[in-house]
């Protein structure tokens, strides 16, 4: 596994919209001039504009944002690519992506939600790391965020080892206690799901797999958790750490949560469980290097360049 170098500042930063369009409120030129506030050059892909091509919920047809990665990749000018929000279609891309001039060209690549799927891609066909990150759209509110940003920053520059970093009066919680090592893999578990049966099915043998889901009822987490499971995914991982469940409740039950489901589920679990791990549909949010190898030790996390 390639993990991508340092993000320097002063670095030229790629803007992306691999899966829905931006709204109104928050135009590519916004998000680039704060991005360029954080000391970066920002570079705005076509796809960001919202192009007259557009149909429906995708930022622009597959063929214009696949393109537009497989140039900033290829892009010597380009250090970076930062995707400009999730939403949905970036499932449409991977069969359009060119892994080998991607996995040639290595530089980070960060997003999260809809993003997981170009994750996956990225380290099941080009052995590439990446950054389970904020969306840059996220910069426009960063004013009153410090956490979101000095995570980012430090993950883009990590050096040897890089220790998770939960906001201040957020501890990781253990469910299942233990000591754990492997590559770090993962994101959104309804794309995580999406994956299997695909070329990018998501391959979490010996590795740490990390999970997190929005807007889903918990009945609905339950039956993703258990196909991961007759897929022979879960009992494959060396470890679990579990996100944060924003907007999923129980409409049977309201007292019975994601987290009370996951301390059920997980009860007699071999490996190491840990939640409330902060890199999610949360705010603040941690940035995870996925790829990268993580150890876990009950509530201790951290990641390494190995």
């Amino acid at each position: 596994m390639t993990i991508p170098p340092p993000l320097k500042p002063g670095g030229t930063v790629f803007l992306t919209a691999p899966s829905s369009p931006l709204s109104d409120s928050q135009p590519a030129a916004d998000i680039a001039a704060a991005v360029e506030r954080l000391g970066f050059r920002a570079a705005v892909g076509a796809s960001c504009i919202a192009p007259a091509t557009a149909r429906g919920y995708a930022a622009a047809p597959p063929a214009v944002r696949a393109a537009e990665l497989n140039r900033a990749f290829a892009d010597p000018g380009v250090d970076a690519v930062w995707c400009v929000r999730g939403g949905s279609t970036a499932w449409q891309l991977p069969p359009l992506l060119d892994a080998e001039c991607i996995a040639a060209h290595p530089k980070p690549f960060i997003g999260f939600s809809d993003v997981t799927t170009l994750h996956l891609f990225l380290q099941r066909r080009c052995g590439l790391a990446s950054f389970h990150g904020p969306t840059a759209n996220r910069v426009l509110s960063w004013g009153g965020d410090d956490f979101s940003w000095r995570s980012l920053r430090a993950a883009l520059s990590m050096g040897p080892c890089l220790p998770l970093e939960n906001p201040p009066g957020e501890p990781v919680r253990v469910l299942r206690p233990g000591r754990a090592r492997g590559r770090l893999t993962g994101g959104n578990l309804s794309l995580v799901v999406q994956t299997l049966g695909t070329p990018e099915q998501i391959d979490a043998r010996g590795k740490i797999l990390f999970l997190e889901d929005v807007g889903e009822a918990v009945y609905a987490i339950e039956r993703m958790l258990h196909q991961l499971c007759r897929a022979g995914v879960l009992g494959a991982a060396a470890g679990l750490l579990f996100g944060d469940f924003t907007g999923c409740r129980n409409a049977y039950r309201a007292e019975y949560g994601p987290e009370a489901l996951l301390a059920d589920f997980f009860r007699n679990w071999p490996v190491p469980v840990a939640c409330n791990v902060r890199s999610a549909h949360c705010t603040p949010m941690a940035t995870l290097p996925v790829g990268a190898v993580c150890r876990v030790e009950g509530e201790k996390i951290w990641f390494c360049r190995e």
